[in-house]
């Protein structure tokens, strides 16, 4: 649950939430709010689909869009429309999916108590240590969700669907669970039997003067020019409110507050002397005080600047318009520095600051309509960000990425000639072995040394004293367990050019070995046809829904 519920509660922007409670609003009314498409009826009890025949009112989708948000901020900390495409989610498509498991909850007579609700509620807002229910986890949730206009029926609606549909799962996958002992020992064994093989790679750094003279390099450019196509870069104006800059305040509150001496001498012998290392070494009593010092005042800079950020914020307020020029005049007024980053894609950290990828990925949240972010917390310090410009992803002149493509090309005629190679010994390993010779009298003949590949099975991850990179496990995989033992493969790709492999036997499996982990496997392949029955039923199932939805419609969710 993202970063359980955060370590800090989500900024809310106080000073702009009458700009944006609009955009809130609209964001969470699927297309089908505006009218469009569908149905008798009208407002929440208008028809905009069905199920099975059976008709689906705006209000069922709009609720289910709902849930589906909250599964998703639940699992990833950010929004559908904030970082859906990165993760491949289709808000629309996991509504409609929704829609279903809950018409099929309410068909098979599912009710959900109000006590496993409740110890759903308890296991999700726990403390992932001592497993019991915070309420302060709660309470931030709640807050985080309330500017999308979300509310704690919401929640709650949401809980007892999220239960109702893990009931669901588990009747409807039952059958999954009908894995017999011996079935499983038939899986264990086709999973688990050894390969031992040999193999034959070409490399194209054997033939390193293909393309030197880079003849067709013009034409390769023009044939493969969507891939050298420069991306979308932006640059961020920012305002950096550092924990350091506020050390002399922190020292000041804290000795305010309580003596500060007196705390550090209190935590060392709290926390006990042996606590206190560096680099495995105890630290003396005064480096251990130094260091106790030194994180309790870096602690409280970080709240000072916390609450400078806070102010900062605050100054918002005056201006009618956001931008990167408000951020600038801001701080100048309030006699901070704004600086600005060099540009940046949104796959690259952001150059020469030292922040997590989170920067980059909130400074390709933010838009020309938006374009002043929440504040960022890093490690030691808060950033203010504004969009100052975006610089759009356009082709390439040839001269802008020669060096690339000259490299890309010289690589990609080397990879040509390994693998012509390849098959022209392949042609005559396969005579030779047609004639009667051995894989190893045939390779001899023509000059080539197999490689002994270690044996290897489908759940082999990694293979032991092989250092080879040219052979991966998924490519020998592959291969072998297509092959009839005392085979030739065919000529097979690998990045660095081209492979054949020669599969000598399949080696038994270890029965005491099997015996011993036969228990759990069978567990895990019960739990493992539970998931893939359900999955079949489910896709079968969703070609009863008919919904009119059109997400091209001036109604559909709008970005906030």
């Amino acid at each position: 649950m993202f970063a359980h519920i955060r370590k800090h509660q989500q900024w809310l922007f106080i000073v702009i939430i009458a700009v944006v409670i609009v955009s809130f609003v609209v964001f969470f009314t699927p297309s089908v709010g505006t009218g469009g498409g569908g149905g008798g009826g009208t407002g929440s009890s208008a028809t905009i689909g069905t199920i099975n025949d059976q008709p689906v009112t705006q209000q069922e989708y709009y609720d289910a869009y709902k849930d589906v948000a909250l599964q998703f901020f639940s699992a990833t900390g950010s929004w559908p429309d904030q970082m859906g495409a990165q993760y491949g989610f289709d808000q629309d498509q996991m509504t409609t999916r929704q829609l279903l498991l809950l018409r099929k909850v309410k068909e098979m007579g599912i009710v959900t108590s109000d006590k496993t609700v409740a110890d759903w509620k308890v296991n999700f807002y726990a403390d992932q240590e001592t497993g019991t229910f915070q309420q302060e986890y709660y309470d931030r949730f709640l807050e985080a969700i309330k500017p999308r206009g979300l509310t704690e029926a919401d929640l709650d609606r949401y809980a007892e669907n999220v239960v109702g549909i893990g009931q669901l799962t588990s009747l409807v996958s039952l059958s999954g669970e009908m894995v017999t002992p011996s079935e499983a020992e038939r899986v264990y064994k086709e999973r688990n039997q050894q390969a031992t093989t040999m193999a034959l790679l070409f490399s194209r750094t054997n033939h390193m003067s293909a393309g030197q003279d880079l003849v067709g390099m013009e034409e390769y450019f023009t044939n493969n020019m969507a891939v050298y196509r420069v991306e979308e870069k932006r640059k961020i104006r920012y305002v950096k409110f550092a924990a350091t800059n506020y050390l002399a305040e922190a020292e000041t509150q804290l000795n305010a507050s309580t003596n500060l001496q007196a705390m550090i001498d209190e935590i060392y012998t709290t926390r006990g002397t042996n606590s206190f290392t560096e680099n495995g070494e105890v630290l003396a009593e005064d480096k251990a005080k130094e260091q106790i010092r030194n994180e309790e005042l870096e602690t409280k800079g970080l709240e000072i600047a916390e609450e400078a950020t806070r102010k900062f914020m605050s100054g918002f307020a005056k201006f009618e318009a956001y931008s990167s020029g408000a951020l600038e005049q801001l701080a100048t007024e309030m006699e901070l520095q704004s600086q600005l980053t060099t540009e940046f894609s949104r796959n690259q950290l952001a150059p020469g600051l030292g922040v997590p990828f989170s920067f980059t990925q909130t400074a390709y949240q933010l838009t020309e309509e938006e374009p002043i972010a929440s504040p960022l917390e890093a490690s030691e310090a808060f950033f203010v960000m504004a969009l100052e410009e975006i610089i759009p992803d356009h082709p390439p002149t040839l001269d802008e990425v020669r060096t690339r493509v000259i490299g890309d090309f010289r690589r990609e005629q080397q990879l040509i000639k390994a693998r012509e190679q390849a098959n022209t010994i392949h042609e005559s390993l396969k005579a030779a072995m047609d004639g009667g010779k051995s894989f190893t009298d045939a390779c001899k003949e023509l000059g080539q040394t197999p490689i002994k590949i270690p044996n290897f099975s489908l759940t082999t991850r990694t293979l032991e004293n092989f250092q080879d990179r040219r052979a991966t496990v998924s490519w020998l995989q592959n291969l072998a367990f297509a092959m009839n033992p005392g085979t030739l493969s065919d000529v097979s790709d690998t990045s660095d050019g081209a492979g054949v492999l020669y599969l000598q036997d399949y080696a038994d499996v270890d029965e005491a070995k099997m015996n011993e982990e036969l228990p759990d496997f069978l567990e895990e392949l019960r739990q493992s046809r539970k998931g893939e029955t359900f999955s079949a039923w489910i896709n079968q199932q969703m070609d009863s829904v008919r919904m009119n939805t059109d997400s091209s419609d001036e109604g559909s969710p709008a970005s906030n």
